[in-house]
């Protein structure tokens, strides 16, 4: 049998063919042409034709049994009947509704109703509240079907408006109880007059058209798995689905995803609580991970200088580092100030521009252990810790963080594993057992930390909050 996972991903268009009798794994990436000033506001069809060009590209000389898909969570576009543009795909980086949120956040009593209700906490990134600020704007939402990109890409391709249970968690608008769409919020938001797609089960399919199957070349008909969050393909893809397992990723964003048995709230709302398509999900998540990193290198480095030529430049010894506050992105989790901004603190000029990069690698990782601290207060302490995500391609920064957190951490070597996640959710769904061979990692590579280097990071922490709370764009925030 063989299955095609399609993955839209924040950067790239990703693809993986996987013949389950040969274990044979074919992988093919396109970095995404994003045309305007905010890449975070993108077409959802250019998106899509990019995403097709890849998978006929994959499909090249084969036959294909299913296709599975993956994207991000929180994305938004608002469509027509005929899935004609109302208006273009917010992913989640887009900060557009931060103002709005500020103001929401004030009433303390409706943001915990809201998040108790929906897992999600009154913040910019969440499809809720973009429907708010298109509304604010003057444009009519009335009769608006609300899509994600992952959700437009299967409605393209099977001419079906569904959504999995697990991508609907990350938007906002679904009760996290009785895993359906919330009126009740809706009414409150006053954005009751969208239409909202179809929730099903993450092992529902529906057949390809013959429209895109041509484009695929292909025959018409052939399962299409409905889309599914690539947050929790990771968990999925990493075989991290018991109670007690943690995923970590850091990638564009970072994510910690504690596997959890029921719906899990922080007394601080500092975490979230969505659906993976296998269970239940308590999170954490920060805005600024790698794209703070590519951004301190391409503003402090020459062109020709690559993350090789950095490496060496790092030092794992005590010293006195500028303090970076990784939020140019805004902040997510724990303290969900989508207006914080980022950048150095106590800089001097005796400090290199290695030693500034240096500390671009010590904040993002400090504000993801703050995550973490939150985390493991809600629900104690994981039984294991599978980190995955472009910080690997970092020998220093992978030691970094297993020092930092103070805990050992399993390495994932497997490629994408998101995209792996949706390959295991497709032979789920004909019914065949996901432990496959090509995916099995039996003797992963373990990172300890150096217990030398402890009380160091201790002090660096202590720092970091000190910085945290000194740029809080909203002195009352509860996380103080």
């Amino acid at each position: 049998m063989k299955i095609l996972a399609l993955e839209a991903s924040t950067t790239s268009a990703k693809s993986m063919l996987f013949d389950t009798s040969s274990q044979e794994v074919s992988v093919q990436t396109r970095r995404f042409e994003l045309p305007g000033a905010d890449p975070a506001v993108r077409d959802a069809e250019s998106v899509f034709a990019q995403l097709m060009t890849l998978g006929r590209q994959a499909l090249a000389g084969h036959r294909v049994d299913l296709i599975a898909l993956s994207g991000t969570w929180h994305g938004m576009t608002l469509r027509a009947s005929d899935l004609a543009e109302i208006s273009p795909v917010q992913e989640w980086p887009f900060t557009g509704a931060q103002d709005l949120c500020s103001e929401l956040r004030k009433d303390e009593a409706f943001t915990e109703w809201f998040y108790r209700r929906t897992g999600c906490m009154v913040n910019a990134i969440y499809p809720a509240f973009k429907l708010m600020l298109l509304k604010s704007q003057g444009i009519s939402i009335a009769g608006g079907l609300v899509l994600d990109q992952n959700s437009y890409n299967f409605a393209r391709m099977t001419g079906q408006s569904w959504t999995s249970v697990s991508q609907a968690s990350g938007t906002g608008l679904m009760n996290g109880e009785t895993c359906s769409w919330d009126q009740s919020v809706l009414s409150r938001l006053d954005i009751e007059e969208v239409v909202l797609p179809e929730l099903h089960d993450d092992q529902t399919t529906a057949p390809l058209t013959p429209e895109i199957a041509k484009v695929l070349g292909i025959k018409s008909g052939v399962p299409v798995l409905i889309p599914g969050p690539d947050g929790g393909m990771n968990q999925v893809g990493n075989g991290a689905t018991a109670e007690g397992d943690m995923t970590f990723s850091m990638g564009t964003s970072g994510a910690l995803r504690y596997a959890v048995s029921a719906p899990s709230f922080s007394p601080r709302m500092s975490t979230w609580s969505y659906r993976s398509p296998v269970g239940w999900l308590s999170g954490a998540a920060a805005s600024g991970c790698t794209n703070c990193v590519d951004w301190a290198k391409d503003r402090l480095f020459d062109s020709h200088t690559t993350y090789a030529d950095l490496e060496p430049q790092l030092s794992s010894a005590p010293q006195d580092l500028p303090l970076f506050m990784p939020f140019l992105f805004g902040e997510r989790c724990p303290g969900w100030q989508d207006q914080r901004r980022g950048g150095f603190l106590e800089l001097h000029p005796a400090h290199s521009r290695a030693q500034m990069y240096q500390s671009v690698l010590h904040g993002v990782t400090l504000s993801l252990y703050h995550c973490y601290r939150e985390l493991i207060a809600l629900n104690g302490s994981p039984r294991r810790i599978i980190l995955s995500g472009g910080v690997l391609s970092s020998p220093f920064w992978t030691q970094l963080t297993a020092d930092v957190f103070g805990a050992e951490m399993e390495v994932s070597a497997l490629q994408h594993s998101s995209v792996v996640g949706a390959v295991r959710m497709g032979i789920r769904a004909v019914g065949l057992d996901d432990d496959q061979p090509a995916f099995r990692e039996e003797d992963r590579q373990l990172i300890r930390p150096r217990a030398e280097l402890a009380d160091y990071y201790a002090e660096e922490f202590s720092r970091y909050l000190e910085g945290y709370t000194r740029t809080n764009p909203e002195p009352s925030n509860r996380m103080e």
